[in-house]
């Protein structure tokens, strides 16, 4: 039995590098997939430590099949570090709120004020409050200082040009010089820039390891003519590792700097448009056949993305959804459903000794019959389709254990929700009955919750599954 524990709280961080190091089971090496066999190359992107998506196969890293192994992560050393695009505004505020003097990389406050804060951070943290929010007023305050008040020296400007390019004064500082800059500030000063040195360290914006996510998260196409479709990301990926070994390679022969920095460049862009590929400014980074690559925070992003369209609004099963016309003759608390729906929507039913002659004849009805059954599932958890069963022999067979999956019928309880779901009353439990036709009927009085009209709209039922559900609709919606 697994240990149930309460979840008390979610703290978000940033990877370090020797934690991607840590949690990856494979350095990517190659930008190579498949050898000539169809076989997964050893330390390229489809290694199979990183997980398995084919059928049969099992994973070297855990020895889990296709259903039990989760994926695992590998990682891509950078031949330079290059600027995570997704942190560019935080590490403009941190260079410009920070001494530029090497050796001091102290906030442009005077320790005074920096003491008062931190006293103000801790009563923050004692009261469970939001003390982050008290960085931005540190940074407002450090960014207008021309001269640091420990070191005593001139500030030059800072200035960021989109899309993640940082210069002071005319020169241009490099990812490793950012790094370097943002290594040097002190641990106990890190609260006062909104950041928990246990959890996060300014430099590790900047990535030197690329972590590399498991093949379950990419997995392969295979298209009908047999020829493989590889992912977006693993198109990306493989764009990364070619840069990144060139640039190690030119790094290493000591070609022209003018070169490794055209190179370097090159690996800026295609990490950042790995990680996202709608900066503003930036090309985006596109498929041979011309179509824009959807990478990883187009994967989150706006309504088809992971949070909009997979976690706060889904597909459901047991539901349905068709044009709503009026009838003033059913009551206010009932919904008339088309029979052509009742078929289809089941209510599940335990078999007892009270109900089971009932259910058998449900059964012998099978599941174009209304009312009838569509499914038996057998004790053993074995689910049988009716349509194509011998009925007689399922309805003689039944006893306590089973469990008959009938059509819905007059007196069932539904959830009836029309879109936008605005307030509570968007979505209310109704009766049903089953009537003919092809609409959804519902008396004139109830149209005002839901802001209905018969003008062509059209409405959702969703079908609860368990009695708890059913009791909660009937005595709470």
């Amino acid at each position: 039995m697994p240990v149930v524990r309460m979840i008390d709280s979610i703290e978000f961080g940033l990877l370090s590098p020797e934690e991607i190091r840590k949690m990856s089971v494979v350095k990517i090496v190659t930008p190579d997939t498949y050898d000539e066999d169809g076989h997964p190359v050893s330390g390229g992107l489809m290694d199979r430590r990183l997980g398995v998506i084919e059928p049969g196969l099992t994973c070297r890293t855990c020895g889990g099949k296709v259903k039990t192994c989760p994926g695992h992560f590998g990682h891509i050393e950078l031949a330079r570090p290059v600027i995570h695009v997704g942190y560019v505004e935080q590490i403009y505020n941190i260079l410009r709120a920070v001494c530029r003097n090497r050796g001091c990389s102290r906030i442009l406050l005077s320790e005074d004020e920096l003491e008062a804060y931190r006293e103000r951070i801790s009563e923050e943290k004692r009261r469970g409050e939001r003390w982050w929010e008290i960085s931005e007023e540190v940074i407002k305050k450090a960014v207008s200082r021309t001269e640091c008040p420990h070191c005593k020296s001139k500030q030059p400007e800072i200035r960021f040009e989109k899309p993640y390019s940082f210069y002071e004064g005319k020169n241009l500082l490099t990812p490793i010089d950012i790094r370097d800059r943002l290594e040097r500030i002190r641990d106990e000063d890190l609260p006062l820039l909104g950041m928990d040195p246990e959890k996060a360290r300014p430099e590790w914006m900047v990535l030197t390891v690329l972590p590399v996510p498991p093949v379950t998260v990419r997995p392969t196409i295979t298209l009908e003519s047999g020829a493989r479709s590889e992912d977006d990301l693993t198109h990306k990926l493989v764009d990364i590792i070619r840069i990144n070994q060139r640039l190690a390679e030119n790094i290493e022969s000591g070609a022209p700097n003018l070169i490794v920095d055209d190179l370097w460049e090159l690996l800026q862009y295609h990490v950042a448009t790995y990680i996202d590929n709608a900066i503003s400014g930036v090309p985006p980074a596109r498929h041979r056949s011309g179509r824009v690559l959807r990478t990883l925070a187009q994967r989150l992003r706006g309504k088809e993305g992971r949070f909009r369209g997979n976690l706060s609004g889904k597909r459901v099963d047991f539901s349905a959804r068709t044009v709503i016309s009026p009838d003033p003759n059913i009551s206010i608390n009932e919904i008339g459903v088309p029979v052509e729906i009742a078929k289809i929507l089941t209510v599940p039913v335990r078999v007892t000794d009270f109900n089971v002659e009932e259910l058998r004849e449900l059964v012998r009805r099978g599941p174009k019959v209304h009312p009838g059954a569509n499914y038996v599932i057998a004790p053993d958890g074995r689910k049988y389709n009716l349509e194509f069963a011998d009925r007689e022999m399922f309805a003689n067979s039944l006893g306590p254990g089973y469990i008959v999956e009938r059509h819905l019928r007059d007196g069932d309880i539904v959830l009836f929700n029309r879109q936008p779901s605005l307030h509570r009353m968007s979505i209310m439990a109704h009766v049903v009955r089953v009537l003919p036709g092809n609409t959804f009927r519902l008396n004139l009085s109830v149209c005002p919750p839901y802001n209905a009209d018969f003008d062509g709209d059209e409405m959702n039922v969703h079908v609860p599954q368990t009695e708890e559900a059913q009791a909660e609709a009937r005595i709470l919606m």
